[in-house]
């Protein structure tokens, strides 16, 4: 056996006996690692900084001693195993570790003397407490993956920055649009309120990066597909996995052939990366990688009730902003518990700086939440969260300028989820629809504020089409066309307001991804559109209108003769329960229909001269 390492293992015996059990099981994690997957760089790697090896390997003598002897070299900040090394010299280390007594689990370990340290005492815990904060605690370090520098710049390779910086460009000039009808038709105060409520270009990126990860990249999965005949399967047990990676893998039966299909739950954001699907767990988990490699303060958020989510932190906005990537979601805190009905109870937030309970920017009821909070003590729960954020803030390799702008922003945070608005418990489908948080133009940007009261005037001129006038709206490509009867187009316009005359209550265009649908919907709204242009020197036959509406199949008209101005306008009315916005709206198509018309107007004159 080799002396040397024999040596060096009795230098860490040495330690006391903490020291030597912190070091020892660490060093015993990794040659394991390394030795299950001989090929998984990330376990050839250990970054100098990390707070692992300051605390713990740093302090053991004999525990560098045993890397370097093993094969590791310095490499800048970090140490490198190279593939030459010999494996072998990692079993013998295996081996020597054994034979001293350490603790067979470090993670366990460092849990049991967090736990001691920030409850203030020795006294055990109950199962349930102690189970609860021993997956805060793993929670907390785990998070520490996302600030891997390989793993970020692999992360930001698979992201279109150019495309989604294009859309962002698109979305930035769309909103300056709508600011300023928004400003002229008096629904803000003044133009000093117009500067003050500007969103970043940054933000809108967050929006794109976030429509692309949920419907261009990433996919769900409930049950995957049969691996033998491609048929649907049932989910039907579940058992655990060796590899660190995953968190357990599920079994999955055909049901058309019986076979079994294995679906491995991975929690390393590094295997999605290349899996790309999964349930909620490794949405956020994935979503929360991509942000930080975008480098946007993001941090991941765990809901004990079974659901996972990012939250942003908004330079412009100045706070924290929920971002839900399995629901192609941002800023709407309250859905889970008002929309899912969701009986939270313990929600909270991890990021490379901090755990944090953020449960109370979830709910507006928190008497029925508090009765729900069973797991610990408050005092116990508070203790250990303060307790894990001092250890990571006060590391060697935290600044202190970082770790008092942490602390103002938890305090502004805290501060804001104090201050809850006069909400009364019976909220309405209104109240729940439209968002009341966010400045006017955060809003405005993500088309959460109605178009009220949108006076476009604009009038189509029938004279461009000569003997014919053809009008068409795609609601899935949210443009007007102007053609003739052979196909050639007249006249193009983008976005559904600039074709119309007048919008009177609240309209806006919606799409229904999941449902494969696009509409423009609201409760109660009136929108119109003018048609002019008649010559009174030309006799008009058989003029008519057709406007296809939910309501009913086609409306035609000859009752024109005579006219000079065509106004067609359409109200919308009615709807109740939870599905209410569906029972008022115009245009409900398939996305895949790109190429056929949701509104046709056509005009045919007779006796028509150039």
């Amino acid at each position: 056996m080799d002396e040397r390492l024999r040596y060096y293992v009795d230098m860490l015996n040495e330690n006391e006996i903490s020291i030597r059990n912190n070091a020892g099981c660490i060093l015993s994690k990794l040659c394991e690692k390394i030795l299950h997957f001989p090929d998984e760089k990330t376990y050839r790697i250990i970054y100098l900084n990390d707070p692992d090896v300051i605390e713990k390997l740093l302090p053991a003598s004999g525990a560098m001693e045993c890397l370097f002897e093993i094969g590791f070299i310095e490499d800048g900040d970090r140490l490198c195993l190279p593939k030459t090394a010999l494996l072998k010299k990692l079993e013998t280390l295996q081996k020597l570790l054994s034979s001293i007594k350490l603790e067979s689990n470090i993670t366990n370990l460092d849990q049991r003397q967090t736990i001691a340290k920030a409850t203030g005492s020795s006294v055990e815990l109950s199962s349930i407490e102690n189970k609860f904060f021993n997956r805060i605690i793993e929670q907390f370090y785990n998070v520490m993956r996302y600030e891997d520098h390989d793993l970020q710049e692999k992360a930001k390779k698979v992201i279109p920055v150019v495309q989604l910086e294009i859309k962002t460009m698109e979305r930035l000039r769309k909103f300056q649009k709508d600011m300023k009808c928004a400003l002229l038709n008096k629904e803000m105060k003044s133009d000093s309120s117009l500067k003050e409520d500007l969103v970043s270009s940054i933000d809108l990126f967050l929006m794109e990066l976030l429509h692309w990860f949920k419907y261009d990249f990433f996919q769900w999965i409930d049950s995957p597909l049969c691996t033998h005949c491609s048929m649907e399967c049932s989910y039907e047990s579940v058992r655990p996995s060796s590899d660190p990676k995953c968190s357990r893998i599920e079994v999955h039966r055909c049901n058309t052939c019986n076979a079994i299909t294995e679906f491995p739950r991975y929690t390393d954001p590094e295997v999605l990366l290349t899996s790309r699907c999964g349930r909620c767990g490794e949405w956020a988990n994935l979503f929360t990688l991509l942000c930080r490699s975008l480098n946007y303060d993001a941090r991941l958020v765990y809901d004990v009730t079974d659901h996972l989510w990012t939250e942003v932190w908004s330079v412009t906005e100045n706070r924290w902003i929920h971002v839900d990537p399995c629901e192609n979601i941002i800023d709407q805190p309250l859905m889970y518990e008002r929309g899912w009905h969701k009986k939270l109870s313990y929600i909270l937030a991890y990021s490379r700086d901090e755990v944090q309970d953020v449960t109370w920017r979830y709910t507006r009821n928190q008497i029925d939440v508090m009765a729900r909070r069973k797991k610990c003590s408050e005092e116990n729960l508070l203790d250990l969260l303060q307790t894990l954020n001092e250890k990571r803030q006060n590391s060697v390799s935290y600044s202190m300028a970082r770790k008092q702008y942490v602390i103002k922003r938890r305090l502004r945070e805290l501060v804001g989820m104090l201050n809850f608005p006069n909400i009364p418990n019976n909220y309405d489908d209104n109240n729940y629809r439209e968002r009341t948080t966010g400045s006017y133009a955060w809003r405005m940007a993500r088309g959460e504020v109605d178009q009220h009261n949108v006076n476009k005037n604009y009038i189509w001129d029938i004279s461009k089409g000569g003997k014919s006038f053809i009008l068409q709206y795609f609601i899935v490509r949210n443009v007007y066309k102007v053609i003739y009867s052979d196909g050639y187009i007249l006249e193009q316009k983008s976005d559904w307001q600039e074709g119309v005359n007048c919008v009177e209550g609240g309209i806006f265009h919606k799409t229904e991804n999941d449902w494969k649908a696009k509409t423009t919907v609201f409760h109660g709204a009136n929108i119109s559109w003018e048609v002019e242009g008649f010559f009174p020197s030309i006799k008009k036959e058989n003029t008519s209108v057709v406007i296809p509406i939910c309501t009913c199949d086609n409306f035609a008209t000859e009752k024109l003769k005579g006219a000079t101005k065509l106004n067609i306008t359409v109200k919308l009315s009615g709807g109740k329960g939870d599905l209410a916005w569906q029972h008022a709206q115009l245009f409900r198509e398939s996305l895949n229909n790109t190429e056929k018309p949701s509104m046709t107007i056509t005009i045919k004159l007779n006796n028509h001269k150039n």
